[in-house]
């Protein structure tokens, strides 16, 4: 499976004198496809009339044509209805990998720019971030956002979803509201299993169940299949061959009369009709060269 690549890193600089400023880095480059994920969820702080709600999200590219790509973060619809602002927390760039300082990067106004699914009854939506990071950049020259983000390489290949049996084991990575890990900025991957068959649609609609703990703040989380196989070296390419790993859905919420423990699952054939909704608009409102 191949991964996107990181964002150019740059040092950071001091105020004066143009020397490098020696922050502290997180203890181990991400590596793994879990430790990269780790980079690509995000808690979400969505600001609405009646107060603040809180969800998760993950970094999406939209490849609009071959020469640009457009940030996004995919969660639900419902985490987004009536949002006047959203926040969220990247890790700084550093010459070798994220640092254990972030910042907050802010979309309101004119940065707000919010997508839903082309289908009203689909519950997804993505943030377009890339005015955001711009503002940020501006603000803050000499600085980078470290990210990761999923592609198209990254989701389950459709071809491949009828090797899919009844129970296999999930991965579901979210910032739930009072267990995110606040002091490293970083959600947790919750282990599960699927609990209605991955291949059928439950209840007419494009979702399947999965069996896991199901927390408030979890909704748009990323489920991803989960095998990975034995250890061995430490290396993308090594951990790679002995996965199977890939992008299976997006969390919708919890489920029946104890929703911590079932959840909705809005499968990814959905994120990519969204994200191939973004891409023909985008590209459809680019000039021509």
């Amino acid at each position: 499976m191949r991964w996107p690549c990181l964002h150019a890193c740059r040092p950071n600089w001091a105020d004066s004198g143009g020397k490098a400023t020696h922050l502290p880095v997180m203890p181990f480059p991400p590596i793994t496809i879990t430790e990269r994920l780790l980079h690509a969820v995000k808690r979400l702080e969505v600001t609405t009339q009646a107060g603040i709600r809180l969800a998760t999200g993950y970094c999406c590219q939209v490849a609009v044509n071959a020469d640009r790509s457009l940030p996004a973060i995919i969660t639900t619809r419902h985490a987004l209805a009536q949002a006047s602002a959203v926040s969220t927390r990247f890790h700084l760039a550093g010459p070798a990998g994220p640092l254990r300082e972030s910042t907050i990067l802010r979309m309101a106004g004119e940065t707000l720019n919010i997508v839903q699914h082309p289908r009203p009854g689909v519950d997804l939506a993505a943030l377009l971030h890339a005015r955001a990071i711009v503002g940020w950049q501006e603000a803050n020259p000499g600085r980078q956002l470290f990210s990761q983000w999923l592609d198209e390489s990254a989701f389950f290949p459709e071809e491949r979803w009828e090797e899919l049996d009844m129970q296999e084991s999930v991965a579901v990575i979210g910032a739930p509201e009072k267990l995110w890990d606040e002091s490293n900025n970083l959600p947790l991957l919750l282990a599960g299993s699927t609990a209605s068959h991955p291949l059928l649609d439950y209840n007419g609609q494009p979702e399947f169940v999965v069996s896991a703990r199901m927390l408030p703040g979890m909704s748009g989380a990323p489920v991803l299949l989960q095998q990975v196989g034995a250890r061995g070296s430490r290396t993308p390419e090594a951990f790679a061959q002995r996965s199977r790993f890939g992008l299976l859905g997006t969390l919708r919420g919890g489920m029946g009369a104890d929703p911590h423990g079932l959840g909705l699952v809005v499968k990814a054939s959905e994120t990519r009709s969204l994200l191939e909704s973004i891409r023909a608009d985008v590209a459809g409102r680019l000039k021509p060269n």
